[in-house]
């Protein structure tokens, strides 16, 4: 027995360093996943959808009459707008980026219903008039166009009108999400990243450097418990599943959505055949939110000091041969589908 006594002795200073070990690692995660969780409701906090450069519905009015509309999304009821055209040819659905409102797109939605296209889009989960305490995280987009498209499927609305959808950013990730659905035709994905955690992780690392790797287990964690096992679902690998017309565009300076990021990254290898991209690569349009827009037009909101007023004419106006290929592309969409 006595000679037992000193190992005993001698194990009981590990046994403390490993309980004090534990108990750090342990108040560690739980102080971590409190900051991801915070830090959630910081970024994605509810949102206006109002940008001071972008036209309001009244300066376009009555030029392009609309209906409102509303349909859930979860326990969140999502408003929206109908525009329709007269004898459509089917009907683009419209997803906006992180944080836009349904107004943001006015002058693509002027141009498409002059084309002969109605057009339908919403106020996001958390953003302006529609409901919700946040707008949650970058997959809900994905979300809240799935229970837009059952809304289509159970409303007499739009008669049954082939579907396609243009989308941006966060809007372009769920476009591609939502391409299994039978009354998708086509997709026009613009400025849209892969993975949804990926890109977090990315800006993450931009900010903080190195300390990003170690909450990054944190952050993706925080995903799963909002979105479950589709919290990092991967875009590319959605198109790849179908063989539905997409039309890829992005911008070589974007620096929301980094090429390695990206959807336009590697084009060429897509397994879906009918997949086609669109690299921008002139200046000041080669941004994250300007691909559709001219050159004058992008420069102006690249310039604009935020107190002079804005010529919205300018800041607004599309790129002529940007909104040709979108509509040469969801017309050859409509007659083979």
């Amino acid at each position: 027995m006595a000679s037992l006594t000193p190992t005993t002795k001698q194990k009981h200073p590990a046994r403390r360093a490993l309980c004090f070990a534990l108990g750090a690692l342990l108040l560690y995660c739980a102080l971590s996943m409190a900051a991801s969780a915070v830090v959630f409701r910081v970024l994605f906090a509810r949102r206006t959808g109002l940008s001071p450069l972008r036209y309001t519905y009244a300066e376009l009015h009555p030029d392009c009459p609309r209906t409102a509309f509303s349909f859930p999304s979860g326990q969140n009821t999502l408003s929206g707008y109908r525009y329709d055209a007269v004898n459509p040819k089917g009907l683009i659905v419209i997803v906006n980026g992180f944080g836009d409102g349904a107004d943001a797109h006015l002058s693509e939605i002027a141009a498409f219903t002059e084309a002969g296209w109605s057009v339908v889009t919403w106020n996001a989960t958390g953003v302006g008039s529609s409901g919700g305490r946040g707008t949650i995280g970058l997959q809900q987009s994905a979300r809240d166009l799935a229970a837009f498209l059952t809304c289509y499927e159970q409303s007499g609305a739009w008669n049954g009108l082939p579907v396609m959808l243009y989308g941006h950013s966060a809007g372009a990730y769920a476009a591609a999400q939502n391409l299994r659905h039978p009354a998708v035709c086509a997709a026009v994905c613009i400025s849209g990243f892969d993975r949804p955690v990926s890109l977090m992780y990315e800006h993450a690392k931009r900010r903080v450097g190195f300390p990003a790797a170690l909450q990054y287990p944190f952050l993706a964690l925080e995903n799963v418990f909002l979105f479950g096992a589709d919290a990092n679902a991967s875009a590319r690998g959605a198109i790849d599943a179908v063989d539905t017309p997409v039309l890829i565009v992005g911008g070589d300076s974007d620096d929301l959505v980094p090429y390695e990021n990206s959807l336009i990254r590697d084009s060429e290898t897509y397994r879906n055949p009918n997949v086609k991209s669109l690299l921008i690569t002139s200046a000041y349009r080669s941004e994250h939110s300007t691909p559709w827009l001219s050159v004058g037009a992008a420069r102006y909101r690249a310039e604009w000091n935020g107190t002079d007023p804005v010529d919205k004419a300018l800041a607004n106006e599309l790129d002529p041969v940007f909104l040709q290929t979108v509509l040469q592309f969801f017309e050859h969409a409509r007659t083979v589908s």
